[in-house]
């Protein structure tokens, strides 16, 4: 009795021997990485983000422009755990990576991509509000 081993690998138009374990890896997991990517640039920007304006709320007084950015990043990360929830019960392998599953609805790609660009963009204004926090400033 003989067993096969089926990688999950995409397919390449070449024989596989052509290509090498890295190109494995950086086709077939790229969004996990891009998902790690996510969230350690995210997790940088919140910080840069509260950095600033705690600089600026010493320098004039407490405000409400960080809790807005905050209500902003709890919307994304239910949208992201809404999603996680939706594709495993669907029967998925990974909680926001690809996902073939016939009872997902046809439009779920193009709403995982702009939940994924609303998140660029949210990091974006928050990275310009770094600078306008920190432009008054001596650092």
């Amino acid at each position: 009795m003989s067993y096969r081993i089926y990688l999950d690998f995409p397919v390449f138009h070449e024989p596989l021997a052509s290509h090498t374990v890295a190109d494995c890896i950086n086709h077939s997991d790229v969004f996990l990485m891009n998902a790690f990517g996510f969230m350690l640039i995210t997790t940088a920007v919140i910080l840069m983000l509260t950095a600033s304006y705690a600089i600026k709320y010493q320098r004039e007084g407490a405000g409400v422009g960080l809790a807005y950015f905050g209500l902003a990043y709890v919307g994304f990360g239910l949208a992201l755990l809404g999603i996680g929830l939706l594709q495993t019960h669907a029967g998925c392998m990974f909680l926001i990576g690809d996902c073939y599953q016939h009872g997902l609805p046809s439009y779920w790609l193009e709403a995982k991509v702009g939940v994924n660009s609303g998140l660029k963009i949210l990091n974006g204004l928050a990275l310009t509000f770094v600078y306008l926090n920190l432009r008054r400033t001596d650092i």
